[in-house]
């Protein structure tokens, strides 16, 4: 045990002159009955231990570890930033193939050979278009890579500096992840400041590592070398320009003409994460100070004060059973609900990633495993895991289904509450309203339960009137364009034919 306010511990001096007044004026009350003289002492023992706590938790007492560093992974978050303008198709590496093949081979290797982390994927050329949003499965990034055509994909114009910036808004700002961007271009901007977007991911903490794709020498761009009246445009890699954005942002320059360009990118991504577990433990074993525990002692003064008021005005049965339910009181708080409070601690002060590894070790207690399945819902809600989050408030109704119907009904209302939020943000009103029905029949006093249930029905209706309208709008269209044609057709059908003029001049 530590104590921030080890001087305050010299307060506890001021016991030695009570416990000596209590032995003399013990002394003194032989004439008292023993029930009497009982309840004296317990009363001043009581009011001692009050003492003694106050000037304990005045001294700010530590003790306890944090987390193991197994329980925090920020993990890898990465985007790759593909530049698919005109001059990406221009053949000038090695190989033989076009600079945006080669990049995207670049990007599917590395893919492939860093596990655990999530992917996103940004195109750009004049503007800059997330195309695949941070997902956990990889072969969704693969399957869109190769799915880019150049031929019908690239185009005009190119600008980096949107590129960047649209790469990166794609990271979540609730993930503690480390946050990577890798652009693959030959570094020609048109237009754009691309120092403003690397200012941006400075300020973010966000690393670009460059990728650059094409020769130093260039070629002239294809369009125009099929046109010989044509002004002759030579487009070269701007390897400058890469080296920059790189070093700005604390990132690697990679030459995309390297034989080993992927796994030199793959070997600095996975460093990064194997750097992020490393700083994240070395970081842990500056959070694994001892714990604060001048919450316990004030606690424990104000429980021992209040029973040396009372000790007096009870008989000596009727003490023990006041000591007893202190006792069971104390006793009640096992490890699963102490785990509950450390995980509702953190979740209160944002750190949501940090609140799941409580909640999951609450779970292996019985007594505190449906709070833990609906704080875990919180947490992940918070983080964006919508579908997670309504799986855990699943499982804390399967957990609370074997207790009575009338125990824990906040809990069983929160739950059915939070999964209809969900489902209306989703656009799923029917699941919405019956959560939210479910939510009533539990409590159906909660006002916010009703409200929302309306807003539910309301947007049901909403949508089908929609849906209606859509319909009747086609189906007057089919009406309209059947008139139109009959129309059309009786027009032609009842024109008579002239009699054609009697014209003796020359037939052409």
């Amino acid at each position: 045990m530590t104590f921030d306010y080890p001087f305050m511990l010299t307060g506890l001096i001021i016991l030695i002159p009570l416990v000596i007044i209590d032995i003399i004026n013990r002394k003194k009350r032989n004439k008292l009955s023993a029930e009497l003289e009982k309840k004296l002492l317990i009363c001043a023992i009581l009011f001692r231990l009050f003492l003694a706590c106050v000037i304990i938790a005045l001294a700010s007492p530590r003790w306890g570890m944090g987390f193991a560093p197994a329980e925090y992974r920020r993990g890898l978050d990465i985007v790759f930033a593909l530049d698919i303008s005109r001059s990406m198709d221009i053949r000038d590496t090695s190989g033989e193939s076009s600079r945006l093949e080669k990049g995207l081979s670049i990007a599917q290797e590395c893919i492939t050979s860093v596990t655990g982390a999530r992917f996103a994927a940004a195109v750009g050329r004049g503007r800059g278009y997330l195309a695949v949003p941070l997902v956990h499965d990889s072969e969704a990034i693969l399957v869109f890579m190769e799915s880019i055509d150049s031929s019908s994909m690239t185009g005009r114009s190119t600008n980096i500096e949107s590129l960047i910036e649209t790469a990166a808004r794609a990271f979540q700002n609730t993930s503690a992840a480390r946050r990577v961007i890798v652009l693959v271009s030959d570094g020609e901007s048109h237009s754009g400041i691309m120092r403003n977007a690397l200012n941006f991911c400075v300020r973010e903490s966000i690393i670009v590592n460059a990728v650059a794709v094409g020769s130093d020498e260039g070629r002239l761009i294809p369009e125009q070398t099929d046109n010989p009246d044509a002004h002759m445009v030579l487009s070269r890699r701007d390897a400058a320009a890469m080296r920059s954005a790189a070093e700005r942002t604390g990132g690697i320059y990679i030459d995309g003409n390297r034989d080993d360009a992927a796994s030199v990118l793959s070997s600095h991504l996975l460093s990064l994460a194997q750097e992020t577990e490393f700083s994240q433990t070395e970081s842990e074993d500056s959070k694994k100070e001892p714990k604060q525990r001048r919450t316990l002692f004030v606690i424990l003064a104000l429980i021992f004060f209040a029973a040396s008021k009372f000790v007096t005005r009870f008989n000596f049965p009727g003490l023990n059973a006041a000591f007893l339910s202190v006792l069971i009181i104390f006793s009640s708080c096992t490890e699963g609900k102490m785990l509950l409070l450390e995980a509702n601690y953190l979740s209160s002060r944002g750190r949501h990633d940090e609140a799941v590894a409580p909640y999951l070790k609450a779970l292996n207690h019985a007594d505190a495993a449906p709070y833990a399945e609906y704080g875990l819902g919180l947490a992940f809600y918070s983080l964006d895991e919508l579908e997670t989050a309504l799986t855990r408030y699943g499982n804390s109704q399967i957990l609370l289904k074997p207790l009575a119907g009338n125990e824990h009904r906040e809990l069983r209302y929160r739950n059915h509450y939070n999964s209809g939020i969900i489902h209306f943000e989703e656009g799923d009103y029917h699941s919405a309203a019956d959560a939210f029905r479910d939510a009533l029949r539990t409590d159906p006093r909660r006002l916010d339960a009703k409200r929302n249930l309306e807003l539910s029905l309301i947007s049901i209706t909403m949508e089908a009137n929609a849906q209606n309208r859509t319909d009747g709008r086609q189906e007057q269209k089919e009406i309209l364009f059947e008139f139109l044609r009959l129309e059309e057709q009786q027009k032609w059908r009842s024109r008579e034919w002239a009699p054609e003029e009697q014209y003796l001049g020359p037939d052409y």
